[in-house]
């Protein structure tokens, strides 16, 4: 490690040690290994002035490595697929080096043994790559990246650092065919419904860990284990965040556009309670109230359809609903049934995968969960 980053490498290690995030000894061994700094090009994107703005290394060498080295948050570096403003800005992130702690939980959930055989769906800087080759060897890791420009970076960045897995450019969601069957794969993009490409390529009794997209914002980690081709059952793990595959993402909506244009025709709801929607109440809505989204604003929450035709503007002890379906009451439906279940927390929650269809359940696979669909 340069001796620029060293401390905050050192600095940021002890943190995650005393915080209990290395929670296998490997773990350890893999992140003092792997110099993350090495994976983080010069010109990052941090969140100034409403839009994601370049910051170059240059500019301040600390505050750079006080970024890369964060426990808990990503570093932005790519924008809107690379088309950036002319002043170098832009809108939305579409790669990041992920935030170690998050990083780490997905490894350990994914629990690769040396020797295995991963395929990688994401390979983003190269990051989680590296981690990866030093834990199973680099010539068992086989990564593929949709982004041309990143793949070719990433090559670069595994390269310098000393590693020599196979990357590969193309579609993620088809998986990484040719080198199959792997005993472990993982996805560091978030997806809707597990493809069945990446089913039918991991052995009998092989491991799939991906992130989990129920709406237009990821949340959890799902774990599976492969009971045959195609056929997988597993659990929720965590409450990771991760960026959509690009073939699942969807334009985030333009609320206040949205607010504009229909706040005439919008009803107006009495003695309607304000959400508290921690991360485990949230997960039970994004699993009962398929597509539908919850943005928090700063005196409510915004409720929206997965058709964007209906939505429920909660805030105070009131509430405006537009469209024809009774966001309100599916919510309100949604929550009831939660809490006479006992305030499940994510990880109460499971998952079936078969080529047809995707299936949540609560504690054992014969209690599928309700669905309110208005």
């Amino acid at each position: 490690m340069s001796g620029d980053c060293a401390p905050f490498g050192r600095r940021l290690a002890e943190s995650l040690a005393e915080r209990g995030v290395f929670t296998q000894p490997w773990l350890r061994d893999v992140f003092d290994r792997v110099p993350r700094h090495a994976f983080v090009p010069e010109r990052v994107w941090t969140w100034r002035a409403g839009r994601w703005r370049p910051f170059c290394r240059a500019e301040d060498p600390e505050a750079w490595a006080e970024l890369v080295y964060h426990p808990d948050d990503a570093v932005v570096t790519q924008v809107d697929d690379g088309r950036t403003a002319e002043d170098g800005s832009g809108l939305v992130p579409t790669s990041s080096i992920s935030a170690v702690k998050g990083v780490l939980n997905m490894l350990a959930s994914l629990e690769p043994e040396p020797g295995d055989r991963v395929g990688e769906i994401g390979t983003g800087t190269g990051y989680n790559t590296a981690l990866l080759c030093e834990r199973v060897g680099e010539k068992n890791v086989f990564s593929k990246e949709v982004d041309g420009t990143l793949a070719a970076r990433a090559r670069e960045h595994l390269s310098a650092a000393g590693y020599s897995p196979e990357v590969q450019w193309g579609d993620g969601e088809e998986g990484f065919p040719e080198k199959a069957p792997y005993d472990r794969l993982i996805s560091t993009a978030s997806v809707r419904r597990v493809p069945n490409a990446w089913l039918g390529q991991v052995r009998a009794r092989g491991e799939i860990v991906t992130p989990w997209l129920p709406n237009y914002q990821a949340l959890g980690l799902i774990w599976l284990r492969v009971r045959e081709p195609g056929v997988a059952r597993g659990w929720f793990h965590g409450s990771e965040t991760f960026m959509a595959v690009r073939g699942q993402r969807e334009e985030r909506p333009n609320l206040s556009a949205l607010w504009r244009a229909t706040r005439n025709q919008a009803e107006t709801v009495v003695e309607a309670p304000a959400l508290d929607l921690g991360t485990h109440a949230r997960f039970a809505l994004a699993v009962t109230l398929p597509g539908v989204s919850f943005f928090e604003q700063d005196d409510g929450c915004f409720v929206l359809a997965g058709d964007r035709a209906s939505y429920v503007w909660i805030r105070g002890g009131s509430a405006c609903r537009f469209g024809p379906r009774d966001l309100l009451r599916d919510v309100h439906r949604a929550l009831e049934w939660w809490n006479g279940a006992g305030k499940p927390a994510l990880w109460d929650f499971g998952v079936t995968v078969t080529p047809d269809e995707q299936t949540i359940w609560l504690g054992k696979e014969r209690a599928p969960v309700p669905t309110y669909h208005g």
